[in-house]
């Protein structure tokens, strides 16, 4: 394993003993999930990881402080993981390189480079989705992906 992959795999012990203790993400995106629990260890050391995962082509990571009466660690977690989720929206999720959203013959959603899945066998049915231009500095939501690929 490298030093990213082994950093991804000490973020399972922070994920709440009720949940799995997986990661469901590509290896794109290792470095976004890392960067996400740097910052946010930095707010509140303590929080605990419930998920974090791949829906949609969009990365979801959840999250709660350890102290869920301090409302503005509550608001900063929330802006954190919004920043992540958006880089993520940008970013190829099997290589880390700039990527969009792109759709499967079949629905599946994955957010790739077009020229990586264009190249790879097992992207190479992916095509790009027709995107209305979401807020960069947010994560779009379910509706908004969902309006998105009609």
């Amino acid at each position: 394993m490298n030093e990213l992959q082994l950093q991804v795999e000490a973020l399972k012990e922070k994920i709440s003993s009720s949940f799995g203790k997986h990661i469901d993400v590509d290896e794109g995106w290792y470095q976004i999930v890392v960067d996400c629990d740097k910052e946010l260890t930095g707010v509140d050391p303590n929080y605990q990881i419930y998920q974090v995962k791949e829906k949609f082509g969009g990365l979801r990571y959840y999250a709660k402080p350890s102290n869920l009466d301090d409302k503005h660690t509550l608001i900063r977690i929330g802006n954190i993981i919004s920043k992540y989720e958006a880089i993520a929206a940008r970013t190829c999720e099997a290589t880390g390189q700039s990527g969009v959203l792109m759709k499967s013959v079949r629905g599946r959603l994955k957010t790739l480079n077009p020229e990586y899945a264009a190249t790879t066998p097992h992207y190479k049915k992916y095509s790009i989705v027709n995107q209305t231009p979401f807020n960069v500095n947010q994560a779009p939501s379910d509706a908004e992906w969902s309006e998105a690929i009609r």
